[in-house]
């Protein structure tokens, strides 16, 4: 049985809590669908229909959310000054 609060899963769950690289969220039936289609990542999920009927279903994670820290501006660097504008460019190809 769905979680009623979730009403979408994230593909894939992993067994063992481990982080992935790219999850989307999938409706049980999206879920079930992927499953019979053998897709790749479904026997390491934690909503494997086989492992859910050994182990029960899993509870529902939040999705992470990436850092959205600012990143802070650097000094420029002594090479950028030394280049030429582009009014300067211009001149040199009219010349």
């Amino acid at each position: 049985m769905a979680h009623p609060e979730t009403p979408f899963r994230l593909c894939p769950t992993r067994v063992d809590s481990a982080p992935v690289l790219l999850a989307h969220k999938v409706d049980r039936a999206r879920c079930q669908d992927r499953q019979r289609d053998r897709y790749h990542k479904c026997f390491t999920c934690a909503w494997n229909n086989n492992y859910v009927a050994l182990h029960g279903e899993p509870e529902p994670q939040p999705a992470a959310m990436p850092d959205t820290a600012v990143a802070e501006p650097t000094a420029e660097s002594p090479a950028a000054e030394a280049e030429p504008e582009a009014a300067d460019l211009a001149a040199t190809r009219a010349g």
